[in-house]
């Protein structure tokens, strides 16, 4: 997947609930992050695990590395899109106990460089704004928020947000300008197992194995080759825990007003520093 994640697509979110924990100190001024959107709904395949464990020679059956090339494929041409996603992700308790999540998530995106996303789950609610200047990241209400200048582009924001700070927004591997490149960099193994159902939807159902995460994606079976689920295992984990999100409501060709990407502070918001990642020997 993409650089320095966990190994699987950068989406994918994970996948994805923020990591606010490595956006905002943990103090009483500030935002609290749960165990589940730190370990489960933030990391995305991509994001799992640092790169640099890859096989040069990854072995991918080439009915899947196909289908997920055209996927691919179209995501990079599409210069404005939109979607939705309803995510279901893993918490471990202190006692081993699984406990399972909901978060709904809408990502707009127009190339080359403007994200905004909303994201609402059980745990609570976020918004992130990229303008070409600036990152800008409010924990919806608690009324924190963190700010940062930001590079020029997409690809460089989100790979700068992990270097730098050790996050990503959910589903960013989808966001990047080749996403098929971003999902199979950490991949060794990939197969098509056949075809499924996703809400109604005939769809290629594909497996990946990483070192540290296996991650499964679901594509549309039609002419526009979308994603439709995409189910990341983070193998290593006790209990190994699973984050699930279903993607709907595309349009590839979505229009947006300019002001979507233009983030919107509460009067009374406190703005906190964002908590530099520390790098791990």
């Amino acid at each position: 997947m993409c650089k320095d994640r966990i190994g699987l697509p950068k989406f994918i979110l994970v996948g994805m609930a923020f990591v606010i924990c490595n956006l905002l100190p943990y103090s009483g001024s500030t935002i609290p992050a749960s165990a589940a959107e730190e370990e489960s709904g933030s990391k995305s395949p991509s994001e799992a695990k640092p790169s640099g464990n890859k096989l040069k020679s990854p072995i991918i059956d080439p009915k899947a590395n196909v289908l997920l090339r055209e996927m691919g494929s179209l995501l990079k041409a599409a210069k404005n899109f939109y979607f939705t996603a309803e995510i279901m992700f893993d918490d471990l308790l202190p006692s081993d106990q699984k406990l399972q999540f909901a978060a709904y998530e809408e990502i707009s995106v127009e190339k080359p460089n403007r994200i905004f996303t909303e994201y609402l789950s059980d745990l609570g609610a976020k918004r992130f704004w990229y303008d070409g200047k600036t990152v800008t990241l409010l924990q919806g209400g608690s009324n924190y928020y963190s700010s940062v200048k930001a590079a020029p582009t997409i690809d460089k924001t989100l790979d700068e947000l992990m270097k730098e700070y050790g996050f990503s927004p959910p589903l960013s591997d989808f966001l990047y300008d080749d996403p098929y490149a971003v999902l199979v960099e950490n991949v060794e193994a990939g197969f098509y197992v056949g075809l499924g159902d996703v809400n109604g939807a005939r769809c290629h159902h594909l497996a990946f194995v990483e070192k540290y995460i296996d991650w499964q994606i679901w594509i549309e079976d039609g002419k526009q080759k979308l994603p439709r689920k995409l189910v990341i295992t983070y193998k290593t984990m006790p209990r190994s825990p699973q984050y699930i999100a279903v993607l709907s409501d595309w349009n590839l060709k979505k229009t947006f007003p300019e002001s979507l990407f233009r983030a919107e502070i509460p009067a009374k918001a406190v703005r906190v520093e964002f908590l530099k990642a520390t790098s791990k020997k």
